[in-house]
């Protein structure tokens, strides 16, 4: 499945992280709960920077300084992936829709999948998603509102990710976490 024997990934965060916890994710993410990781370093920096608004603006209580963008540098030992449950969607398509609509819709460990890879839906989700819910596409479930959602959510545009949903296969993959300064251009 994998034509490498490891691979460098990135994660963007506002925390320090020590130990990767997979449970510390929000449940109605694309592919459910669990470390996300991207492919592409400035992906990782935009998520670092989406979450570092949102946790300033969730946060009114507490100092802006409380919050830090962070950039890690993740590499998965892929040998070890050999025994694990994998999904991979190499487009996003309408198997891949269906998967991501039942993890935003359920949340949580909607799946029983160790590693999923796959496009990534643009920053609009939800309110993409609200909208096919609402009825606003056509009937949820029918062919034409599907495929009004996919178009809109765009996931070309924004890269591969990487969702490790379980703790084992976290503690299996990942074989080096390193910080690393965001603002540096070439690392």
């Amino acid at each position: 499945m994998f034509p490498a024997s490891e691979i460098v990934l990135y994660h963007g965060t506002v925390s320090a992280i020590t130990h990767v916890d997979v449970n510390r994710g929000r449940g109605n993410k694309d592919f459910g709960r669990g470390f996300y990781m991207a492919e592409d370093r400035e992906q990782a920096i935009g998520m670092m920077r989406k979450k570092y608004r949102e946790a300033v603006r969730r946060s009114r209580s507490k100092d802006a300084e409380a919050f830090s963008p962070r950039l890690y540098r993740v590499v998965l030992d892929l040998t070890a992936a050999s025994g694990l449950k994998i999904r991979k969607f190499e487009i996003a398509d309408e198997a891949w829709l269906d998967f991501v609509l039942l993890c935003r819709e359920c949340g949580g460990a909607s799946h029983d999948y160790d590693l999923v890879i796959g496009p990534t839906a643009d920053d609009d989700t939800l309110l993409s998603m609200k909208s096919y819910w609402d009825g606003l596409y056509g009937k949820p479930g029918s062919l034409s509102a599907r495929q009004i959602l996919l178009s809109n959510l765009e996931p070309q545009n924004l890269g591969v990710q990487y969702c490790i949903a379980k703790q084992e296969a976290a503690d299996l993959l990942i074989k080096g976490f390193t910080e690393m300064d965001w603002r540096c251009l070439h690392e």
